[in-house]
């Protein structure tokens, strides 16, 4: 009999499945909830996992539950819903979780747990599917730092580079920024290629011209190649998803009483490109639509 906490895992999209295996490839008893993607499931159930068909079901199952989905207000029912995870404590757990989220949801959630002796860390994560398969995420933990130790090795299934930033919450601070940065670069870009379309600049000049400087990065590469190379497979991460994250925040930036001025912008043209059906392309398809506008 394993002597692992058993882990339960909400959420198997194309980031979770990979984090899952991990788990399960590493002996942990693990236990999935079903989907409308019968793929991952079944993919983890031949590999020893469980099904269960709600959350309260994966709580009676497991030490702890990772949730990787899209946005606190998933999280939140999965959490305080109909069959949902607080509800179904009757022993300490640890939530976790792997979302990009808003940190002040993610601090009452913790609080409502607290009041059942049970922990929350909130761990958003980098890097991409490729590398949740592989098991080399980047990974930003933030919670009480006895349970992040206690909870060390299995993270380190699922990870490369494991940072612990303290406080719960401070990660989700953290992953925000960081994709304020990333998201608005990508802005830039679509801009950038779209003024270069209308004055004649050849883009194949742009990406290299540029991309001799000290803006390269995978980042623009990935984006690049979009509408150099018609490819927007490099960057897997949906323009919805863009949106909600510069939305969360500007929504932190505001509440810290600081004027945006970069975020605004970033944020109505992902809004726009949501309104026009183009909310589950990837990030580098930006150029592409935004050219299609002019």
């Amino acid at each position: 009999m394993s002597n692992l906490p058993r882990v339960g895992f909400i959420g198997l999209g194309s980031m979770g499945v990979g984090m899952a295996k991990n788990v399960v490839s590493n002996g942990y008893p693990l236990t999935v909830m079903g989907n409308t993607r019968r793929e991952p499931v079944e993919r983890l159930v031949g590999l020893g996992a469980t099904e269960v068909s709600t959350p309260a079901d994966v709580v009676r199952n497991s030490d702890v539950v990772i949730l990787c989905v899209t946005t606190s207000a998933v999280v939140e029912d999965l959490v305080y819903g109909e069959n949902g995870i607080l509800d179904a404590i009757t022993q300490p757990i640890t939530l976790i979780d792997c979302g990009t989220s808003d940190p002040n949801s993610t601090l009452k959630i913790g609080r409502d747990l607290a009041a059942k002796q049970s922990d929350m860390m909130d761990i958003p994560l980098g890097r991409s599917a490729r590398e949740a398969e592989a098991g080399t995420l980047n990974m930003m933990a933030a919670g009480d730092e006895a349970v992040f130790n206690t909870m060390k090795p299995l993270l380190e299934t699922m990870s490369e580079n494991l940072f612990y930033l303290g406080v719960l919450g401070t990660g989700h601070k953290l992953k925000l920024i960081n994709n304020f940065f990333s998201m608005s670069f990508a802005c830039v870009i679509a801009e950038a290629v779209t003024v270069s379309r209308e004055i004649d600049l050849d883009l194949n000049l742009l990406q290299k011209v540029v991309g001799a400087g000290p803006i390269r990065s995978d980042f623009f590469d990935w984006n690049m190649a979009g509408p150099v190379e018609g490819d927007t497979s490099k960057l897997q991460f949906a323009i919805k998803n863009g949106f909600k994250d510069v939305g969360y925040f500007a929504d932190m930036a505001k509440a810290a009483g600081v004027e945006g001025f970069v975020a605004p912008g970033a944020l109505k043209l992902l809004g726009q490109a949501v309104e026009d059906g183009q909310g589950e392309n990837p990030i580098p398809a930006l150029s592409d639509w935004l050219s299609s506008k002019q």
